[in-house]
């Protein structure tokens, strides 16, 4: 079932769920920084602008959190908004973006992957709710927007954009993206975040890192966010607390996690540079042969980290 959520209740949720974050990217001058710095539509504009004129749906809370159902294939999305276009305000839904945050960098799959899935069950769900019968032209662009929150260190602090391109035939390498042309659907956004790295990316990346910070106080980062970033809270009590504890235990969660993944990794590292087979490794870690599978294949997709090569 659908839950939705008032704009003012981001601070709400019990720490322990998800939903905290995840309603934090609800908070209409926070999702405008994320438009204007990540999405090329918005280039340019005034935040000011952007919260007066493009995210009126957050005040009619329609918009998606948490729906285990959304999605033509039920994928389970942290966060669904629509918002309207600079370009064309008269339009109610000008794109669709979806907002996902990610703990684990390395969860046994491609996250770029994972995205792309996500791209294009928004664009399925649009069947029969944003276009009818054959209207491909009234296809609306869906974005994916990741935040990883433990991202390595050569990537800290940095995004990636990934689209759509027309590619030219006579060599099959040169690319031209413009925005705005028929394949221009869908897009995903890397934003990559990591606490032992602090420099670096820009006023939006600070901004980022101030919000996931798992040392500052509630009150250094509501006096970071009103003072640097002009971004404030209606209800600057109890409810910061929750969020900023919520991210303390996210980040420690993160770190033993992270701690014990890389552990087990270099032994399977070392075990495959003996020689030893994936059954004598599930042996002898004694795990389910699923996550030895898993383990194996992040140590090869990161040869360069446990090999050298």
């Amino acid at each position: 079932m659908t839950r939705y959520y008032d704009i003012h209740d981001i601070f709400d949720q019990d720490t322990k769920q998800d939903g905290v974050a995840k309603m934090l990217f609800t908070h209409k001058q926070i999702v405008a920084w994320i438009l204007r710095e990540c999405f090329p539509e918005f280039k340019g504009y005034p935040l000011e602008f952007i919260i007066d004129n493009c995210l009126d749906c957050l005040d009619d809370v329609d918009y998606l959190i948490g729906d285990a159902t959304h999605g033509s294939g039920g994928t389970d999305m942290d966060v669904c908004i629509h918002v309207r276009l600079p370009q064309n305000l008269e339009t109610k839904i000008g794109i669709i973006i979806n907002i996902e945050i990610q703990k684990d960098f390395y969860p046994g799959y491609n996250i770029i992957k994972r995205g792309i899935y996500y791209a294009c069950d928004l664009i399925a769900r649009e069947k029969e709710t944003v276009f009818t019968d054959s209207h491909y032209d009234d296809i609306k662009k869906v974005y994916t927007l990741w935040i990883c929150l433990q991202a390595p260190d050569k990537l800290a602090n940095t995004f990636e954009r990934y689209g759509m391109a027309k590619l030219n035939l006579e060599d099959g390498i040169h690319a031209i993206h413009q925005n705005g042309a028929p394949y221009d659907l869908l897009d995903m956004v890397m934003i990559y975040l990591n606490n032992e790295c602090q420099e670096g990316g820009g006023p939006f990346m600070a901004m980022m890192r101030t919000l996931f910070s798992p040392t500052l106080s509630k009150e250094e980062k509501l006096k970071i966010l009103k003072e640097r970033y002009s971004i404030t809270f209606k209800q600057e009590d109890e409810k910061v607390n929750k969020f900023i504890e919520y991210v303390k235990q996210v980040n420690l969660k993160i770190g033993e996690e992270n701690g014990e993944k890389r552990t087990r990794r270099t032994v399977v590292a070392n075990m495959l540079r003996i020689g030893r087979d994936e059954k004598e490794i599930q042996m002898i870690l004694g795990l389910p042969a699923s996550q030895v599978s898993e383990l194996i294949r992040d140590v090869q997709a990161n040869s360069q980290e446990y090999f050298g090569k």
